[in-house]
């Protein structure tokens, strides 16, 4: 008897642990979703960027990768992250501009999105930490910054940046 009330009162305390699971899982924030959209096209006129020396003291070091809509159609861009910590990245447009996002799996995921209309242009704005590593930090540096967006042909876009690091 003692075991058949044991057996239940586990069964009963995985099932309500299951419960408060899915409903914390519901209230996570997620990464946005957005359809492909064949009237969107974007363009941008560099993918790579070079910074050269990066005093060590002398501040974040920022780049502006600017980017266009040269569809018919609305374009969304969203998901933008970093591939370390030490850089953060945003989007500017004329609606705005986003939060700053961090490095994939290291920052929570965001359901915000960002849109260019046919023909407008906006930017996104790289910002390297060249202190994030500590002074033993110094040398070569190599980054990216991704996002996504609804121009089929484009889904995925990274941009990349490099520098040294010097004190």
């Amino acid at each position: 008897m003692e075991d058949k009330k044991l057996f239940i009162g586990i069964g009963i305390f995985t099932v309500l642990i299951f419960i408060l699971a899915v409903a914390l899982f519901k209230f996570l924030p997620s990464r946005a979703r957005m359809a492909k959209n064949s009237d969107a096209k974007i363009e941008f006129t560099e993918t790579k960027f070079s910074f050269g020396d990066i005093p060590y003291s002398g501040g974040n070091a920022q780049h502006v990768f600017k980017v266009k809509n040269t569809g018919y159609g609305p374009l969304t861009l969203a998901n933008f992250s970093t591939s370390c910590m030490c850089t953060k990245v945003l989007f500017q447009g004329t609606g705005g501009k986003s939060p700053e996002f961090g490095m994939k799996g290291m920052s929570q995921p965001s359901s915000w999105k960002g849109s260019l209309t046919p023909g407008e242009s906006g930017e996104v704005v790289v910002i390297f930490d060249p202190t994030a590593h500590g002074p033993q930090g110094v040398g070569p540096i190599s980054r990216v910054v991704s996002f996504e967006t609804s121009d089929p042909n484009q889904p995925y876009v990274e941009f990349a940046f490099d520098g040294t690091v010097v004190k």
